[in-house]
């Protein structure tokens, strides 16, 4: 298994939106195919579920995935959580919470038949 060390800066706020991407993590998703975009979002659909999860869970599953393959070295979890907002965007998942912060929102598949209402976590306790 890999081990991922995480270097933040000074004033990192584990509560703050997340950050956009830096110019050379744009640069990174540009040379991105429509292949591997298809790749990377069938990846992130395997690890949403019919129950809520977090959406920085998805993301550290999702990147998980890639770590020994190395097929996508330069890509950060932002651009991971990015691709779930879209996901939302598109229906393809549901979502509660912010997805501005990616350890204050969840997703999850939305029920068979089509009905987009599912009880938020919130809402079940």
């Amino acid at each position: 298994m890999t081990k991922s060390v995480h270097e933040y800066p000074a004033n990192y706020d584990p509560a703050a939106d997340n950050p956009p991407l830096t110019a050379a993590q744009q640069q990174a998703v540009n040379r991105l195919t429509a292949a591997d975009l298809q790749a990377i979002d069938a990846a992130i659909l395997a690890n949403v579920v019919d129950n809520w999860r977090k959406v920085a869970r998805i993301v550290g599953t999702t990147m998980n995935m890639y770590a020994d393959k190395k097929l996508y070295p330069d890509l950060v979890d932002v651009f991971y959580a990015q691709r779930i907002k879209l996901m939302v965007e598109r229906g393809l998942i549901l979502s509660t919470g912010d997805l501005n912060r990616m350890g204050y929102s969840e997703v999850c598949l939305p029920p068979p038949g089509g009905d987009q209402r599912r009880p938020a976590s919130s809402e079940m306790r």
